[in-house]
């Protein structure tokens, strides 16, 4: 008993270690896309939910969706307010919650098996809360992390009721999906699914007429209360869209029109078109949907295989790598494209193999084969893959009749993480058939990746590429540009394409002296990717070399082309000497400032807390001028700033609401001083929406400046 205890107690703490695991991975993406913008369904969701908040009243989409997920926004927002960045943060929290049902259902799982649940459930948590794909969805206002989290009770619950002959979690479990087909409609074959389950999940060898009669009796309670109290909760629904639209409109429009949408060989926008044509006529939408997605399928069976084909392989792709190679443009911190390869791409993998060969292969204890088949036919249909393997033949199927993004894959986390675990954690009984079987299906997701891409020669030949660009940035930074060019030439061999590999051979070109050279690449570089800012700027600074300033403010306006730091990026490696006086904001100043935001429409920016420029050291002392303003909300005190000279401080000011000039005594400077002089900026900072709760501005501001110089600035204001 004191052993038994004991396993459970450090299961449990398994359990509380991976919630707290998967919250701080989901709190580190989370800061990683603070400033990621809302795609479009996002913002529909979002405006959805406000709309409900504000005007009190309920607003189609244009393509019509179930209404709970825009009640939870909404729900949301009063607690959190509208901030896209807490809205993130609520649904964080859930996915790392979702550890706790995953653990909980693997553990139902091993005991339907026979097995010890204490490691495979703490693999499956462990398993969930590694997960980058889980913690990556998160930060996206879509349904799919709350669905997951419902979803996979709903699987714990279903096995339990099965288990315990349980009415009350029956119900419970009905409760839930019905709740889950009003946030994705695709939920709808849980219910047919899970009553079958009900009725088939309890069933054991009896000897006694009584006992089967009350195993019957309990199965057909727990079934009926399931599908009762999943139609109480979306029946209502179904009954609004009968009344508001005049025919039969069960959840929403969305499988019909996908039908249409993702078949027709006219392609989405002109479906689209032709549905928004139609208004607010959901049910002619549904019903000419219906009747065109099918046409379309009938008319060309072997154009809609090879798409389902097409689909199929997209399904089992590697999400990451693909990303990586499609959108090269796209900056990540180095730490977060590890994470993605190795607990995106990499986990992703090794989830769907183990997964794939615990459904196929793992056995419980079967009756005697001696026996006559109508004995042992309870044991193999309460085998709890007959609750989990149609689920999801029927996630990749829809995949393959619609079109697979790949988000859609997440309803499988529920079947593949417990029998995952119940592979890798040891214990799970296997036999040759169940081995072969799981073997099989193993290679047959193997065959359907490498489908897809060939990944393997895809990493063979970036990880060189990379090598050779870590060798040129080496050489680079050591001063020798030769050894430089010769890396960078060796990185574009094996990826012809590459736009980085042309920066470094630019950069290389520019500290060997011939600026005409990394002209050429530079723009090499931008006719293969014009999207990635590093050419750009670059080659803006050559441009303000050669006092083209019209065209390097061209280039430089891609300093918000990308999240990565390009005004640190752009200060380590320009090659432009820093004038005596900067118009901070004015289009010509990348390069010699960072710690700033970007700059604003009218020419000026705003600080963070902490922001430097970079001048001209004038032999002479002289005076440092800055035009400043505080940009303070009214009733917000003005803030103060310290301002150093090359880590002299040099004073500490108030700065008011308004435009002004600050004069500042520089120290004479010493034969010791060479270089560019290094002025830093510390102030106060204030977040808008402290003051506004209407203001979507959630950035840290410090103070605004328009210039700085070694001499009074001219007055343009």
């Amino acid at each position: 008993m004191r052993d038994a205890r004991q396993s459970n107690t450090a299961a449990l703490l398994v359990l509380a270690l991976s919630v707290l695991l998967a919250f701080g991975l989901r709190w580190l993406v989370w800061r990683w896309r603070e400033f990621y913008p809302l795609g479009g369904d996002e913002q529909e969701y979002l405006r959805q939910a406000l709309i409900l908040l504000q005007e009190r009243r309920y607003e189609e989409l244009r393509l019509m969706r179930p209404p709970l997920y825009s009640l939870f926004l909404a729900g949301s927002v009063l607690l959190v307010d509208s901030l896209v960045q807490n809205l993130r943060l609520v649904q964080a929290i859930i996915s790392a919650l979702t550890v706790a049902p995953v653990w909980l259902l693997t553990r139902e799982a091993a005991r339907a098996y026979g097995i010890g649940w204490q490691r495979p459930a703490g693999v499956a948590a462990l398993l969930a809360a590694l997960s980058y794909t889980l913690a990556a969805n998160a930060t996206e206002l879509l349904t799919e992390t709350v669905f997951l989290f419902g979803l996979t009770l709903v699987f714990w619950l279903l096995l339990r009721a099965a288990r315990l002959g349980s009415v009350p979690a029956a119900a419970f479990a009905g409760l839930i999906a019905g709740a889950l087909c009003l946030v994705r409609s695709v939920a709808l074959p849980l219910l047919p699914l899970g009553a079958v389950w009900l009725l088939v999940g309890r069933l054991r060898p009896a000897n006694a007429a009584t006992e089967r009669k009350r195993d019957r009796r309990q199965t057909t309670f727990g079934a009926l209360a399931f599908a009762i109290a999943a139609l109480l909760v979306f029946a209502p629904w179904t009954a609004r869209n009968y009344a508001t639209y005049g025919g039969m409109i069960l959840i929403d429009t969305t499988g019909a029109e996908n039908l249409w949408l993702d078949n027709d060989p006219a392609g989405r926008e002109a479906v689209k078109a032709q549905l928004y044509a139609m208004g607010d006529d959901r049910l002619g939408r549904q019903q000419l949907a219906m009747r065109q997605g099918t046409a379309v399928i009938a008319a060309d069976p072997q154009r809609f295989a090879a798409k389902a084909w097409r689909e199929l392989t997209n399904f089992f792709a590697l999400e990451y790598a693909d990303d990586m190679i499609e959108r090269r443009a796209i900056w990540v911190p180095p730490a977060e494209v590890w994470l993605r390869l190795a607990l995106g791409d990499g986990l992703w993998l090794a989830l769907a193999l183990a997964g794939a060969y615990g459904l196929a292969g793992v056995r419980r204890a079967q009756p005697a084969p001696a026996l006559p088949l109508r004995q042992r036919l309870p044991a193999l249909l309460s085998d709890p893959r007959w609750a989990f393997v149609p689920w999801a033949l029927y996630v990749v199927l829809t995949g393959a009749l619609f079109h697979v993004e790949l988000r859609y894959r997440l309803p499988l986390y529920p079947v593949l993480l417990p029998f995952a675990a119940l592979a890798l954690g040891g214990g799970a009984r296997t036999t040759p058939t169940g081995s072969i079987g799981g073997a099989t299906l193993v290679m047959l997701i193997l065959g359907l990746t490498l489908l897809h891409a060939p990944y393997p020669q895809y990493a063979w030949e970036r990880g060189w590429k990379h090598w050779y660009l870590a060798s040129a940035a080496q050489a680079l930074a050591a001063g020798d540009p030769n050894s430089a060019a010769q890396a960078a030439h060796a990185a574009r061999n094996h990826d012809p394409e590459s736009a980085l590999a042309r920066v470094a051979l630019a950069r290389a070109a520019l500290d060997a002296g011939d600026p005409d050279g990394a002209e050429t690449w530079l723009r090499e570089a931008i006719a293969l990717l014009p999207a990635h800012p590093h050419a750009h700027l670059l080659l803006g600074d050559l441009l303000r070399q050669r006092g083209t300033d019209a065209d390097a403010r061209r280039e430089f306006a891609y300093e918000t082309g990308s999240l990565e730091d390009l005004q640190d990026w752009s200060w380590q490696r320009f090659t432009s000497p820093p004038p005596d006086a900067l118009d901070v904001g004015g289009g010509l100043d990348l390069g010699h400032v960072r710690g700033f935001h970007a700059a604003e429409a009218s020419g000026w920016r705003w600080t963070k807390a902490q922001a430097t420029v970079r001048l001209e050291r004038t032999a002479e002392p002289a005076l440092l001028t800055l035009r400043l303003a505080s940009g303070r909300p009214p009733g917000a005190p003005d803030p103060t700033l310290e301002v150093r000279a090359d880590g002299v401080t040099l004073g500490r000011i108030r700065v008011a609401a308004g435009w002004r000039d600050y004069v500042f005594a520089l120290p004479a400077a010493t034969a010791a001083d060479r270089g560019a002089l290094v002025i830093e900026l510390r102030s106060e900072t204030f977040t808008p929406r402290a003051y506004d709760r209407t203001s979507a501005d959630g950035r840290t501001l410090g103070v605004m400046i328009d210039g700085i110089a070694e001499n009074p600035i001219d007055d343009r204001r």
